[in-house]
């Protein structure tokens, strides 16, 4: 009864043999399209056929150190390559599959380990230091195992399941990851990986070089044709994923391809002709380029969108969500919630709990959900993983709405593959237009097809479906004589073994990659029925070395958890392809590198590897590349296809710059290349730049009276902070931005010689007017260098030891300040407040020098090319940046201004605070749409980063809210003096400090970033209702212990976020995410005054209206609003009135406070962040 309607329902979902033939022509134009244009689809890397097609049998051994980083696992161990005589009399050959161990490689000492959503959402640096950690554990191991030492290099081979561009088979820049990961674009994946290595080998390990990246579909079809047999009527056309992802790759020409992406150089053949040499392409096929056909067809249902919408990149990998990996699970959740609500009007929240949540079924689950499931009887399956809630019970007619909504997902993503499939043979050239097709007696009589992932293994019958469509369209296509066959085929696992067989090839072809030496083959890669054929065509060959086979059988050796098969679930399994070029090319031998490591050597003539010159200048008309006279390739011609790239390796800022040794480097645990030595005296400068920021800052709270007497201008002190408040605030965000095109160095020299200037100003000034303006522009330097210090830490200390530099810094913060409070005064009754400033100057002269000197040139650059200050003015974000500044000084303004100076009816606080109401949305606005936005929207407006930095925005108002009014507290309630009230804050400046110094080395140790966050609002949280709490009459020492919690939550929490937000942003971001926090957190400052005083004075004027009475009520109401000390001199019966008044007004005042605090407590409280990575 309840599956009444089910097939009518899923009727979006159905797709048949016609419309996925048409499809198929769709996707090929399509294909063409991208391959052509497009610059982030259709990534080629620099391995033609030359390296994929040896042709002769080798005598190749050896052991290969490998590493697949996919998308859910990272696999790290040997690959034993073994000699080619070993293989001759073995018989067939297997797949790769770990369960049928090919006799021709063994995989020892692997080890696999799952990349956990912490690793994914931590920075670069902190993943592949864990990275770099796993590597240093199986090479550990190799040492133990096979005596590899410490003076002689490992070559590592990579696969990597994500999309990167590659000028060179051993380099790769990192594109946008996704599946999670946090990692942002244009990142040297070998850099990192090396970096990452070091941090955690020891003396006596050897050191790694990258050999070769590859993605890791390329990888596995170097897999596939090692272990694999075919026959001579078969041809190794493409490879296929469909697990964790959906991802296809083929060998496409060159000509085909849009110029920019073409690889610096590659071998080519003997004769060959540059527009035919075929490349591994990693088509990326499932993101956006290749939604179109599906929607031209009505393939994307309203499912779809929904499962989009909510996805990570919305709009980003259309086809991945309608074929793989947990969305497949998903979209059947979102189908069979619509169906219950819909079309049987069973209300959400009566359905099982899990069920109603994100992903909570999975395709797992769905894998095995069929008739005869080993899994058991349908019903029992849903009672276990979805146990069932009155009044919901789970009914055989619901088991089947189940199966058949799981059935027609995997049909449709079934076609879909199958398309695709098709639609990448035809953009191939592989299949024949219909016109042109032979009688299917050719030669080849068999393409073959590399499968691999758990969704197409084990999800209902999605491979026999994904067969039985390819078939299908053939024969509608071809009729009963198709000009080939076209079969699935398996091949498991080649990420990691095609890494290490990779190895030996690319040292090969790239002389000088692998500096421990070698004599390496790639004749491996030839299928083994194919060895030894077609002799004439070849010129030379060679047989690689390998480490010394020790006496232990593999089996032994290896650690794999893989040798006991089970059911594979596609949520874990990594993105792994196959894919080939064609077939019966001739092969050019890579020449011989002699590796000492690897010994037993067996010399062989070696061939001469042919690159060519493929890319041509444009001529003025704008022809193709490939217009006019087809060249052919000759035999030792060397040239670039495209120009040398403009990065270098040490682009990404992990790998040592030149001018500091390779000694110091390998010992020095800062990034950027630093020696120790340079680290230190840059972090002196930083220092000593909070300490004078700080001790400035502060210095005028106790001679401001000083120096506005001087001048006779007593009624404009509070235009002293206000002036230096606003600066050092409004243009912190564009330092940030500005710094991240020009660098570091020129805007921290520039503010450092600002700061100085100004403080020369002030000492100099000769009215008031002029020493205002002086000390905004005090404020302006003083807001560059503490932002740019907290900027510059953050690019050289790694994240795991940040927090140690990070109590240092709060160290000096909390001493800077507090001599500024303590000797403003004493140094303007005995030297003259001029001395104040004067003393400052050589100490920012001394700064100025060294950050010229120990400052490097690019830092902050991360490999791009460092841009001119007009350059930078090109791209800036100057409407972002002018309206940003404006809403906060309007802010700043209307705050300071209000109830201060002049009352909030004034004109000027109104008008201050209407442009803030108008230009902070349109600032907003104009920001979500910015290319290069000063401050991104995503660090406000999502989380992690919302919650972080708005609920230290909301801590910053607490806090400060009160510091402002305890005082008054003590003051209007207590009847202290001011001196006594004073005395007593000490304390919250002593317990803040200690926090803060103490949360930094806790956060080393303990690797966690949570626990400060979460202790500080809690703190908070509890500080303020322990003040709500404050009565008179209590022993002062209780009115002390009340400070504390609030205090503390302040130190535990303010340096907690900050090194949260670091964790959780890619070093790219760490300018801008560290200015925008900065100046939410000094907005919450200036929040806390204005609006805690906003709420006094209410409250106090209503109280005083409700407490006060007797004949004099007007006046002394008028006279305690104007001056708190005026509470004393009243009689007794109005003074208890009054006191009673302002302990009614400060207890709503710390009630709000409360009530922020505990928005604080729970922004925080649901965020997730990263933990550490452990750094040796």
């Amino acid at each position: 009864m309840a599956a009444h309607g089910i097939d009518e329902f899923l009727k979006p979902l159905a797709v048949d043999s016609r419309t996925v033939l048409e499809l198929s022509h769709e996707l090929a134009s399509t294909f063409r399209t991208l391959s052509a244009e497009s610059t982030d689809q259709f990534l080629p890397t620099p391995i033609s056929e030359s390296i994929l097609r040896p042709l002769e049998s080798g005598q190749d051994h050896g052991r290969f150190l490998a590493i697949d980083i996919g998308g859910t696992n990272l696999r790290i161990g040997f690959i034993e390559l073994l000699k080619g005589n070993d293989d001759a009399d073995s018989g067939p050959q297997t797949n790769g599959d770990s369960t049928s161990p090919s006799r021709r490689l063994n995989r020892l000492l692997e080890h696999s380990w799952p990349i956990g959503d912490h690793l994914k959402n931590e920075n670069s640096e902190s993943l592949f230091s864990w990275i770099g950690d796993r590597i240093a554990h199986v090479v550990r191991k190799g040492c133990e195992e096979f005596g590899l030492t410490a003076s002689q290099e490992l070559p590592l081979g990579v696969a990597f399941s994500f999309p990167m561009q590659q000028t060179s088979l051993a380099e790769a820049k990192l594109m946008t990851m996704g599946k999670g990961f946090a990692i942002t674009s244009n990142l040297d994946l070998g850099g990192h990986l090396t970096a990452g290595y070091e941090k955690h080998r020891t003396t006596d390990m050897p050191p790694i070089t990258i050999a070769a990246i590859a993605n890791d579909a390329v990888a596995t079809l170097v897999s596939f044709i090692y272990q694999l047999p075919v026959e001579a009527h078969q041809k190794a056309v493409m490879g296929v994923i469909v697990g964790t992802g959906c991802n296809a790759t083929i060998p496409l020409t060159l000509s085909s391809l849009h110029e920019s992406k073409r690889p610096a150089s590659i071998s080519i053949l003997p004769g060959q002709e540059v527009e035919d040499v075929r490349i591994a392409v990693n088509t990326e096929w499932s993101i956006n380029g290749s939604a179109p056909p599906l929607r031209k067809f009505g393939l994307i249902s309203r499912w779809d969108e929904e499962l989009d919408r909510a996805g990570e990149c919305p709009g980003f990998q259309p086809l991945e969500y309608m074929t793989a990996g947990r969305y497949l699970g998903e979209l059947a959740r979102l189908i069979f919630l619509d169906y219950c609500t819909s079309r049987l009007g069973q209300p959400v929240d009566t359905l099982p709990e899990r069920l109603r949540q994100k992903f909570g079924l999975t395709t797992t689950f769905l894998s095995h959900f069929y008739d005869n499931s080993p899994k058991g009887h349908l019903l029992d399956q849903l009672n276990r993983e979805f146990p069932p809630k009155s009044p919901f019970e789970w009914a055989p007619e619901l088991q089947v709405v189940i199966f058949k909504i799981a059935k027609a997902i995997e049909i449709r993503a079934a076609g879909i593959v199958a398309a695709s499939t098709i639609g990448l043979l035809r953009c191939a050239e592989e299949i024949p237009e219909p016109g042109n097709a032979t009688d299917g007696h050719g030669k080849i009589r068999e393409l073959v097809v590399g499968y691999t992932g758990g969704c197409i293994q084990h999800f209902q019958n999605y491979l026999a479906d994904t067969q039985e469509f390819i078939d299908e369209i053939m024969r509608l296509e071809f009729g009963g004589k198709p000009p080939a066959s076209i079969i699935l085929r398996p091949c498991h696992d080649g990420g990691i073994t095609g890494a290490g067989i990779l190895v030996p090839a690319a040292c090969g072809n790239i002389p000088g990659r692998c500096k421990t030496k070698m004599a390496p083959s790639t004749s491996f890669m030839e299928s083994p029925i194919r060895r030894g054929r077609d002799h004439n065509s070849r010129s030379s060959t060679t047989t690689p070395s390998g480490i010394p086979t020790p006496t232990t059988s593999s089996s032994t050796l290896s650690t794999s958890d893989e040798d006991d098969e089970e059911p594979m679930d596609p949520n874990e399994f990594d993105l792994l392809l196959s894919r080939s070029v064609s077939r019966g090319a001739s092969m050019l031998e890579p020449e011989a590198i002699d590796y000492s490591m690897l010994r037993n050597t067996q010399s062989r003539s070696r061939s001469r590897a042919v690159s060519v010159a493929a890319r041509r200048r444009r001529s003025s008309s704008q022809h193709s590349p490939f217009s006019g006279r087809r060249s052919t390739a000759t035999p030792d011609e060397q040239a670039p296809l495209l120009p040398p790239p403009l990065s270098s390796p040490t682009d990404s800022g992990l790998l040592p710059s030149d001018d500091v040794s390779e000694t110091e480097n390998k010992t020095s645990p800062y990034l950027e290349g630093l020696s120790v030595g340079r680290f230190w005296l840059l972090f002196a400068q930083i220092l000593m730049g909070h300490f004078i920021c700080c001790f400035d800052g502060t210095i005028m709270a106790s001679s401001h009276p000083v120096i506005t007497s001087y001048f006779g201008s007593s009624n404009s002190a509070s235009w002293l902070s206000t002036a230096f408040l606003l600066t050092s605030t409004s243009f912190q965000p564009l330092l940030g931005g500005l710094s991240n095109a020009i660098g570091r160095k020129r805007p921290y020299i520039f503010t450092t010689g600002i700061f100085l200037v100004a403080t020369i100003w002030c000492a100099l000034a000769r009215s008031m007017a002029e020493f205002i303006i002086a000390r905004a522009v005090c404020g302006l330097g003083a807001g560059g260098i503490m932002t740019l210090g907290s900027i510059i830490m953050s690019d050289v200390v790694p994240i795991e030891i940040r927090g140690t530099y990070q109590s240092y810094i709060n160290i000096v913060y909390g001493v800077g300040s507090m001599l500024g409070a303590a000797l403003g005064g004493a140094m303007a009754d005995y030297l003259g407040w001029r001395w104040e400033f004067g003393v400052q100057v050589p100490v920012l002269a001394a700064g100025l020098v060294i950050s010229i000197f120990v400052v490097p040139s690019e830092l902050g650059l991360y490999g791009k090319k460092r841009q001119t200050v007009r350059e930078a003015m090109e791209t800036f974000d100057f409407a972002g940046s002018a309206l940003m500044s404006t809403s906060v000084t309007a802010l700043i303004l209307g705050l300071n201004l209000g109830g201060n100076i002049y009352p909030w009816s004034h004109p000027i606080v109104l008008a201050s605070l209407t442009f803030f109401a108008i230009f902070f949305p349109l600032f907003i606005y104009v920001e979500s749409r910015a290319i290069k936005p000063i401050m991104p929207i995503h660090l406000v407006f999502q989380s992690p980063h919302m919650n972080l930095i708005i609920g230290n925005h909301l801590a910053a108002i607490v806090i400060n809210a009160i510091i402002f009014n305890v005082p008054l507290f003590f003051q209007g309630v207590l009847l202290t003096s001011a001196t006594t009230s004073g005395f007593r804050l000490v304390l919250c400046s002593l317990v803040s400090s200690a926090c803060g110094t103490a949360t930094g080395f806790l956060i080393t140790w303990t690797r966690r970033l949570k626990w400060p966050l979460v202790l500080g609002a809690s703190c908070s949280f509890i500080g303020t209702l322990a003040l709500a709490s404050m009565q008179r009459g209590w022993p002062t020492i209780l009115y002390l212990l009340c400070l504390i919690p609030a205090s503390a939550g302040q130190g535990f929490q303010f340096p907690g976020t900050f090194m949260a937000v670091l964790a959780v942003s890619s070093q790219q971001e760490q300018a801008v995410v560290t200015s925008t926090l900065i100046l939410w957190r000094s907005l919450g400052m200036v929040l806390g005054v204005s609006v805690s005083s906003l709420v006094v004075q209410n409250a106090l004027w209503f109280y005083l209206e409700k407490f006060v009475i007797g004949p004099e009520k007007d006046a002394v109401v008028e006279k305690v609003r104007q001056s708190v000390e005026a509470i004393r001199g009243l009689p007794f019966s109005y003074r208890e009135q009054v006191v009673e008044s302002y302990a009614a007004a400060l207890r709503v005042t710390f009630i709000c406070c409360s009530v922020l605090a505990l928005g604080s407590l729970v922004l925080v409280g649901l965020v997730k962040v990263p933990r550490l990575g452990s750094r040796k």
